[in-house]
Formats: structure tokens, C-alpha cells, sequence
């Protein structure tokens, strides 16, 4: 697997949050955080939201642009989630008005994603969930969702959808919730545009196994986005890839190495009391590190794959800890 980074520009944002609204820093201008990009060794992309980004909305302008920062745009990601008017889900709601607004918008986003040859438009169902017990058809909920995602990916099969799982925040309990959720998802959408992006503190957060999500995702071809952070598990605070969970990531890293995965890993941190810029390059450089380490790791594959077949740890563990823990 080539390993290809890409970030979003909120990385390097104010980080506004519930305690301090107006955010711990003042924002940078669009072409101070550009230069960071280019400055930044290891990355080569960017994700662009829109309308929100302080970006060009002309496609050529845009790609024009970025080229000046040696940036091409990776994948698109329409903003369906900060307005009041989503309250109720964009998807899945019984709201008709509000499910065929999504989906222009969606389009408008595959268009956009054709114009500038970006890999992937993501789709994450924000409000798509519930907060508490009876309060939402569940039946209901799901035909509408399967129904307006199906409609999305109808609209132009040679782009890839791609949907975001998460258990909670902002509703207290997501309809996408983790990988075998999105998997259902996909399977009953039965479009082969429509994959699955998996938010490694998504999965992290939903107490999931990351290599076997990997592994479950990739066996059913629908691997089309990775984002990068991590957390406690408890919450999603988009931190430093490779700082709390090490193991896990690494062999997330192992098993993503064996697929034929060719887009992007996008850098999806916020770091809202450190230095920006130094916290932005190390979430790159981390990514490359804990890279590297795997590619150690599969040039032992057929040992390690051995062990495994009398589900031996501590040999396997010999062997990760020797070629890591020098």
C-alpha cells in the first residue's frame, strides 16, 4: 500500500469548542495555512468542504491555486451538519423537504468531485440517530436513509461515496454507528460507488478491533476513505495519530499494508491548545513512522502468519518487539 496524506484545513483552525467559543486561537489567513501544507514534508493533498472552505468555488481557480502549493485535492466533503435545519437528520428524517436538500447538495458535491478529479466525496450522517427512547422510528428511519443514500450514489456511478460510521456526538446514538453498521448500510444501498471511510477514532471510540475493521472492509471491496487520529476511547477528540493507542495502530497499519487500498489517509486532528503547525506536522510524521514500522512488520508476514496459526502472542510479540523496541 502506498501511503498518500492529505489534510483538512480545519487542522491548522481556531477550534472553537462548548467552554470557549471563540476558540483558543485567533484564525491563521487561508495563505498562511496553505504554506504550512507545503511546508510539511509527507503530505500531498487536501480535502476541500464546501461551501465552508475559504477556497476558490471555481473548480478551475481551485486546482489552479493549490498547484501553487504542490497540493491536489483528494476528496470532497460536503458540509451537511452545522445548520439548525439538520436538527432532525439529513438522510434518514421523515422531513421530505429537508432529505431532498441533502441531496442536492450531495450532487452538487459529486459534481464539484468530477470537475476537480478528487478520489471520493464523503457522506457522514451527522444528526442521522436518536437521543432518547421512543422518540424515533426506526423502521422509517433506515428505508429513508437506504433510500436517499441509494439516490446520492445512483447519481454519478463513477464516483465513489464514501460513508462515515460514529457512535455518538453529535446525537447521543448514531444510526451509522460502526463498521458492520455502515457495511449493512452499503450492502443494502447494493451500488458498487458506495464504500465505506473509516475514521480510525471513530472505530476507536465504538470499541472496535481497527485491524479487523480494516480487514472486514477491505474483504468486501468498499474501502474508499481513511482518516487518521485517535482517542481514549471514550470520546472523539480528533488527537495525534500514534500518541495513546501505538499496538493497535500498528497493526491496523500491518493489515491496511495487505490491501490494494490506493487513496488517501486524511489527517483529521484538532489540537486546540498546542502549537498548531508543530502538532500538524508531527500527526504527518507520526503517519509515515507508524507506516514504516508495519513495513517492517509484513517483511516477517509469513512468520507472524505462522504463529498465528497456533494463536501464539508471545512469539508473535517476540518477533514486533524485536524489530520495533531496539
Amino acid at each position: 500500500m502506498d501511503l498518500k496524506i492529505d489534510a483538512h484545513l480545519w487542522c491548522l483552525g481556531s477550534y472553537a469548542e462548548r467552554y470557549v467559543p471563540g476558540g483558543y486561537f485567533n484564525d491563521m489567513s487561508l495563505e498562511k495555512k496553505l504554506e504550512i501544507f507545503k511546508n510539511t514534508k509527507g503530505i500531498s493533498g487536501i480535502v476541500v468542504f464546501i461551501p465552508t472552505d475559504p477556497l476558490p468555488s471555481d473548480p478551475d481557480k481551485l486546482v489552479k491555486l493549490l498547484k501553487e502549493y504542490d497540493l491536489k485535492v483528494s476528496s470532497i466533503e460536503p458540509e451537511i451538519w452545522s445548520d439548525r435545519k439538520w436538527k432532525n437528520g439529513a438522510f434518514s428524517t421523515n422531513e421530505t423537504k429537508i432529505r431532498k436538500e441533502a441531496i442536492k447538495i450531495m450532487k452538487e458535491g459529486i459534481d464539484f468531485c468530477r470537475e476537480v478529479k478528487a478520489d471520493s466525496v464523503l457522506l457522514w450522517p451527522a444528526h442521522d440517530g436518536l437521543d432518547y427512547p421512543f422518540q424515533s422510528n426506526y423502521k422509517d428511519g433506515w428505508k429513508y436513509l437506504v433510500e436517499t443514500v441509494r439516490e446520492i450514489g445512483e447519481y454519478d456511478p463513477n464516483v465513489k461515496i464514501a460513508i462515515e460510521a460514529k457512535s455518538k456526538d453529535p446525537r447521543q446514538k448514531q444510526y451509522v454507528s460502526d463498521t458492520g453498521k455502515a457495511l449493512a448500510l452499503v450492502s443494502e444501498v447494493g451500488l458498487k460507488n458506495v464504500g465505506c471511510a473509516l475514521d480510525v477514532g471513530h472505530a476507536l471510540m465504538a470499541n472496535e478491533n481497527l485491524a479487523e475493521s480494516c480487514a472486514l472492509i477491505d474483504r468486501w471491496g468498499k474501502l474508499f476513505q481513511i482518516h487518521i487520529n485517535e482517542n481514549y476511547k471514550d470520546s472523539d477528540p480528533d488527537m495525534i495519530f500514534g500518541t495513546i493507542n501505538f499496538w493497535e495502530l500498528l497493526e491496523f497499519f500491518y493489515y491496511l499494508n495487505q490491501t490494494n487500498y490506493n487513496s488517501w489517509c486524511t489527517i483529521d486532528i484538532i489540537s486546540s491548545r498546542d502549537d498548531r503547525e508543530k502538532t500538524f506536522q508531527l500527526a504527518v510524521s507520526n503517519t509515515w513512522k507508524i507506516k514504516e514500522l508495519a513495513d517492517k512488520l509484513l517483511e516477517h508476514k509469513n512468520e507472524i502468519e505462522e504463529n498465528m496459526k497456533t494463536y501464539s502472542f508471545a512469539d508473535n510479540f517476540n518477533i514486533i518487539r524485536g524489530l520495533i523496541l531496539k
